[in-house]
């Protein structure tokens, strides 16, 4: 297909991912790798990589930025939420939007070299809405327009290619997050845990705390992306996404709004998720994490809520 699709509409609540890609000559690039890791149990990272084929860029050698060392850039207009960008196959760059405003824009300086240049955009939709005016009608993805700037000729108009898409996560199609597919895999484990790295696959087992205290999941040491355990899936973690606004001393006095008498400015948006107790067995109760940033699990716990009698 030429040009660029609107996310919702190709998707169809299918996958909250979605790569916008072209035929490319050259090989395919790793971008999504697998890995396992839980703080306290056997830990493993899967070797296994995603192959894509991207949207090629052809750049001549007599490229003026080639010898002048000043690096093409890169922009894409997107309606949201997020987007990860990847150049010949490593992470170039993440943008994200926020709940007021949802559109964002990628314009970053790129590394490009003589040749075929492969360019892979991961767009992200979190959540759809359910509010507002003609709210069935707000988009999502990769609008474009996608332009290249710094060449030769000016500035090159890349959002007319012939584009074709793949809706998910090639972990989700080899269905990791469940027994089946989680042991059909290759794991390894020890020096070769990947920690820190973006586009990746982490797995566990561990047992079900005693008691019947509520339980949660402390992400606080991860970045974005989603839970499993047992199959199920716990939600998309966020803690990256900082809180902001003006936590300054608080007086209700006045008129009151919901920007009024905030707490926690600088800290995770969200950092515990409830796990409900009637998901867990006694026994190696597997949780399966995708990490999109890049965080250290070694830091994940499961922690009990317990409450003093008054």
């Amino acid at each position: 297909m030429y040009g660029l699709w609107e996310q919702i509409n190709v998707t169809r609540d299918a996958s909250d991912y979605l790569w916008y890609m072209t035929v490319s000559t050259l090989d395919p690039a790793l971008l999504e790798a697998y890995s396992l890791n839980f703080a306290d149990t056997d830990s493993f990272l899967y070797t296994c990589v995603c192959l894509y084929q991207s949207t090629s860029v052809t750049i001549d050698s007599n490229e003026r930025f080639l010898k002048i060392g000043q690096d093409p850039i890169l922009t894409i207009w997107s309606a949201g939420h997020a987007l990860h960008v990847f150049i010949n196959g490593q992470l170039s760059g993440t943008v994200y939007g926020g709940l007021e405003f949802p559109r964002l824009t990628f314009s970053e300086n790129v590394k490009l070299s003589v040749g075929v240049n492969k360019i892979s955009l991961l767009s992200i939709a979190v959540g759809l809405p359910n509010v507002g005016a003609h709210f069935e009608k707000w988009n999502a993805g990769v609008l474009g327009p996608v332009m290249l700037n710094g060449l030769n000729e000016g500035m090159r108009n890349i959002s007319m290619q012939k584009w074709s898409y793949k809706i998910g996560l090639k972990g989700e199609a080899l269905n990791l997050h469940l027994v089946c597919g989680s042991s059909s895999a290759k794991w390894v484990e020890g020096s070769l845990l990947a920690i820190k790295q973006p586009m990746t696959w982490y797995k566990t087992t561990f047992n079900a705390p005693e008691g019947n205290d509520p339980l949660g999941l402390d992400t606080s040491t991860m970045g974005k992306g989603m839970f499993w355990i047992n199959g199920k899936s716990i939600g998309c973690h966020w803690p990256g996404y900082i809180a902001h606004g003006d936590c300054a001393a608080c007086n209700y006095a006045g008129f009151y709004d919901e920007t009024k008498c905030l707490t926690n400015c600088g800290e995770p948006s969200q950092r515990w998720y409830h796990v409900p107790r009637s998901w867990l067995d006694a026994c190696e109760n597997l949780m399966v994490v995708f990490e999109e940033w890049g965080g250290d699990p070694t830091g994940i716990s499961i922690v009990r809520r317990t409450t003093a009698s008054v």
